[in-house]
């Protein structure tokens, strides 16, 4: 989306126009699922990290600075969620049900669109699984959302040195993985 149109779009949200946030939304609303889905291997915990991140960015807009990338800003808030729904030991319990229900079952709904989900979610586990969150976000941000590591930065707010010990870390554990496979 072009900068300049973007800003207006913020600006008119900061406004109160649900119309300018809609088409925000519906602009970034892909990024955040994708981020999310890949970082928690779960399509409806994504879905609600989806939601979560936009009911942020709508409550906490005026507090975003425009001498900041809108991305970055977006990204931080949804890494943030993730990471937090990681770390909960309520997360670890449920994944490990549901992704034997997601791998078995596919639903009605969009039923290739789930069949794919299903197989990136069981690679995505398979390989990250025994990943620490901080290494899985820095994995996930780095090596398949291919960021930058000063975007790196500013999203997880870890210094550049930890965050290539954590990408060291969580590709010396996926290289381990592989080698057996």
């Amino acid at each position: 989306m072009d900068e300049q149109i973007l800003n207006n779009l913020i600006e008119r949200s900061k406004l109160n126009d649900q119309k300018a946030f809609r088409a925000i939304v519906e602009n970034y609303q892909y990024m955040v699922y994708s981020l999310s889905f890949r970082l928690l291997c779960n399509e409806e915990e994504a879905k609600d990290i989806v939601q979560e991140t936009f009911i942020r960015i709508w409550i906490n807009l005026s507090s975003f600075r425009t001498d900041k990338k809108f991305s970055t800003w977006i990204y931080t808030i949804a890494s943030n969620l993730c990471l937090d729904r990681l770390k909960s030991s309520k997360h670890n319990l449920q994944n490990n049900v549901v992704n034997e229900a997601l791998i078995n079952m596919i639903s009605s709904d969009n039923a290739e669109q789930d069949l794919i989900n299903s197989e990136l979610q069981t690679i995505i586990s398979t390989l990250t699984n025994e990943l620490t969150p901080k290494q899985k976000i820095v994995f996930i941000l780095r090596c398949i959302e291919e960021l930058e590591i000063e975007e790196i930065i500013q999203i997880t707010g870890m210094t550049a040195g930890k965050i290539k010990s954590n990408l060291f870390l969580a590709r010396q554990t996926i290289r381990q993985k592989l080698e057996k496979y």
